[in-house]
């Protein structure tokens, strides 16, 4: 099952651009993924430099939020002048926001703020990470809240691919039901049926569901919450109970899943992202290729 890039690039997502991870650790990716937020850090690369990688993202996601990392040594690079052009250019002021180390005195923070918050109107923040990063998750995740990087989602919904199956049994024989997930959360999952669909009813338990999320197994309890028709196939949502029938996953399940469905939503998100930033380098190098063959003089004939 292919995955469309319009699915994946729905939603509202957040960018860190070249970000500190000595500040902000990659772990914190996770975490704010279980609290509702989907973001990324954007690396260093030697391949694509970070103007092209800016601009593919800025074009492929509608709903994003970008914060620049300003302390970043870039050669040849000021970042005042970049983020300047870069706003104007796409007209997203209050999409962008910039994060740089604690600054030693108070003035410097505010000739920062003074700079991107009023002369050049950014409305996301600035973010001062502290040096001891265990202050930093909670500074930023109230930056998230306050920007509300969640959009319109309760949770974040990771799409799968024919590597997320769901197996349980079910009627008077105990019959083995296998299929593919369309998509999964914290919370709930996906699953299309074809044919005469399933035979569960509205509201009907379906207990101990093996799932295995790319290699990632884990067992819970779940409740169907809707149906409808797809294109002649059924969709179905389930909500995952625990064993004592509260709503959600036990904590133990919740907090191993939380990083393997991150890291399915980050495969395929760099997936189009790295395809991208290869099409840019090979339209480039075929411009440079006409641009040589255009200044090598014409054959003479004799």
């Amino acid at each position: 099952m292919g995955i469309s890039v319009n699915e994946i690039v729905t939603g509202r997502k957040t960018f860190f651009i070249l970000p500190d991870t000595s500040l902000m650790p990659e772990s914190y990716l996770e975490d704010y993924f279980s609290i509702g937020y989907e973001c990324y850090y954007v690396p260093f690369d030697k391949r694509v430099n970070i103007k092209k990688k800016v601009k593919v993202i800025t074009s492929l996601f509608k709903d994003l939020i970008i914060f620049f990392n300003i302390d970043y040594n870039l050669p040849n690079h000021d970042w005042d002048d970049y983020i300047y052009e870069y706003i104007h250019e796409n007209d997203n002021a209050n999409s962008v926001g910039i994060m740089y180390a604690k600054r030693q005195t108070k003035a410097e923070k505010s000739l920062i703020e003074r700079k991107y918050l009023y002369e050049m109107g950014i409305r996301c923040g600035c973010i001062q990470l502290e040096y001891q990063k265990a202050h930093n998750f909670d500074l930023v995740a109230k930056i998230l809240f306050a920007n509300q990087a969640q959009g319109r989602r309760k949770t974040i919904r990771a799409l799968c691919s024919s590597a997320c199956t769901y197996t349980y049994t079910y009627g008077q024989y105990n019959d083995s039901i296998t299929g593919t997930l369309q998509d999964i959360s914290l919370s709930h999952f996906t699953i299309l049926v074809t044919g005469a669909g399933l035979e569960i009813k509205l509201y009907e338990k379906i207990s101990d569901i093996h799932f295995n999320i790319r290699g990632f197994l884990f067992r819970s309890d779940a409740v169907l919450v809707m149906e409808r028709p797809v294109n002649g196939d059924m969709l179905y949502v389930f909500a995952f109970v625990t064993s004592s029938g509260t709503n959600g996953l036990e904590d133990r399940t919740r907090g191993l899943l939380a990083p393997a469905l991150y890291k399915l939503m980050s495969v395929n998100c760099n997936a189009i992202l790295d395809q991208m930033y290869e099409q840019i380098n090979e339209a480039e190098a075929v411009d440079e290729l006409e641009s040589i063959e255009g200044d090598k003089p014409e054959d003479e004939t004799l």
